[in-house]
């Protein structure tokens, strides 16, 4: 989890005696050790424990992941464009990004992908990062597929590896006619373009309200924050600082936003972290709007990414950010990388999840937002309005999840009665004309017995509730991609009940 300037320096370390101990000391046990050893290993691992004694959020990143650790932010990276999650030991793809190089090749949601070029994946067990390293490649170079497709025709389809854009404003649409909806994933270099243009069309739609949605949302670049805040915060305000050993820093809102006046709810839970903080953060400091959900991740430090001489690169601290009020969000990290990594798993432990979450301000000067309410600095962002984690029936369902029934069942379903759905114009209309039908309900009961799920499962009225929402949410991405399934999602979810009351 990040939130940086985007800078990409270069670094050549200087020569001091203690350098040349560490050099010696890995050219020593290189030449005299024992057993074979790898050099790169041994760098890494010298360079991962000087790390270990900083901050979690000052990291080593290896040459080989170097390019995939970029590639969220970019906005793009090179590929085929699809999205596939595996099942036992099969690869499905789950859906062909729009303006994609796969877009319009003959690939369907649902297929089983058999083959990569020479190299037969299926029935091998492969790991995610497995199968995207034989997938990805050089841009323009061929790349052959065979596919199993859903009525069992086997077919081999040929793409050419392009530009898959990376969309980190992942749906926008009206919830109700006052109600508009932005989801952010990350916060990339295109992010503040992608937004600017969704809450343009929002607002010609006559939205008094807004929601933006950061749950899950790791972080990214601090300009894009600042840039977003900008549109909803009236008048001349510090939005946030950094200071660091050598720098002060901070950005100022300058511009005549485009939703200055309405509504304003912020989303978040425990996996919004970072620059996501940040924006909850500012809207809560300068009271614009109400911040639900439950208490953010607590990250306040900022870094930079600086390249090494083989291409491997370490993102260091260099600052924390400050809000508005003052406060640096950053929770404790005495403890040690392990206890720090462990806080959300020891929060659920604690209950702070699922009930209350009651922790107190752990700072000893208090902090004040623009209208004197008190808000709290070390621990994260704490919402206006709590919104428990329900776990109540995870447990019955849990299979029904993790063998993906929901999308197995609506792929191929679709597949084999698209017409059907022809008559759905809008996802409005879909969502409240939508009925599962007898020829569903026993197709959906057929897959779970061969899935060996119990059946009874559904004869509770709320699991048979959860399970109607899963299969709307899985036909609407189908029909109206990203915005329907965000959309058909948002019925069943607690946090957007809440913004709309």
């Amino acid at each position: 989890m990040f939130l940086g300037f985007k800078l990409s320096k270069s670094f050549t370390p200087k020569s001091t005696n203690s350098n040349a101990n560490l050099n010696e000391l890995i050219d020593l046990i290189a030449r005299e050790y024992v057993d074979s050893i790898d050099i790169e290993t041994l760098n890494k691992n010298g360079i991962e424990g000087i790390l270990k004694t900083l901050d979690p959020h000052t990291i080593y990143i290896p040459k080989q992941e170097l390019t995939r650790s970029n590639e969220q932010l970019s906005g793009s990276f090179f590929g085929i464009g699809v999205s596939f999650f595996s099942f036992q030991d099969t690869v499905y793809i789950s859906s062909i990004i729009s303006d994609g190089p796969s877009e319009n090749k003959g690939l369907f949601p649902g297929d089983k992908i058999i083959q990569v070029d020479s190299n037969i994946i299926s029935g091998k067990m492969l790991s995610d990062e497995e199968i995207i390293n034989k997938i990805r490649g050089e841009e323009n170079k061929l790349l052959k597929l065979k596919v199993l497709h859903l009525n069992n025709k086997l077919e081999e389809v040929t793409i050419k590896r392009g530009i898959v854009p990376i969309k980190s404003v992942q749906a926008y649409f009206k919830i109700n006619d006052t109600t508009g909806y932005i989801s952010i994933k990350v916060f990339s270099e295109t992010t503040y373009t992608e937004f600017k243009d969704a809450l343009t069309y929002l607002v010609n739609q006559k939205i008094s309200h807004l929601i933006i949605d950061v749950r899950d949302n790791p972080g990214g670049y601090m300009d894009a924050v600042a840039q977003i805040a900008d549109e909803l915060i009236p008048g001349t305000h510090t939005l946030v600082s950094t200071i660091g050993k050598n720098n002060k820093d901070s950005i100022v809102s300058n511009v005549k936003g485009e939703f200055e006046q309405g509504k304003v709810t912020i989303l978040i839970n425990e996996y919004a972290a970072s620059a996501s903080e940040i924006l909850a953060g500012i809207v809560q400091d300068l009271d614009r709007g109400t911040v639900i959900g439950r208490r953010s991740y607590g990250k306040g430090l900022v870094q930079e990414q600086f390249e090494l001489p083989d291409h491997s690169a370490i993102r260091i601290t260099v600052a924390r950010y400050f809000l508005p009020s003052g406060r640096c969000i950053q929770k404790s990290y005495v403890d040690g990388k392990e206890k720090y990594d462990e806080d959300i798993e020891s929060r659920f432990k604690q209950g702070k999840l699922t009930a209350f979450d009651t922790i107190k301000n752990t700072a000893k000067k208090k902090y004040y937002s623009l209208k004197k309410r008190e808000v709290f600095a070390n621990q994260g962002i704490s919402p206006d309005i709590f919104v428990r984690l329900d776990t109540s029936y995870n447990h019955k369902l849990i299979y029904f999840y993790t063998k993906h029934i929901a999308e197995l069942f609506t792929q191929k379903y679709f597949y084999f009665n698209k017409n059907d759905f022809n008559r759905y114009k809008s996802i409005q209309q879909f969502h409240s004309e939508f009925k599962l039908t007898e020829k569903m309900h026993f197709e959906l009961l057929k897959l779970m017995k061969t899935n060996k799920i119990d059946a009874k499962i559904i004869e509770d009225q709320k699991v048979n509730a959860l399970i109607l929402s899963s299969l709307k949410t899985e036909f609407s991405k189908l029909i109206f991609n990203m915005n329907g399934k965000f959309f058909e999602g948002s019925f069943a979810d607690k946090m957007i009940e809440a913004s709309l009351k």
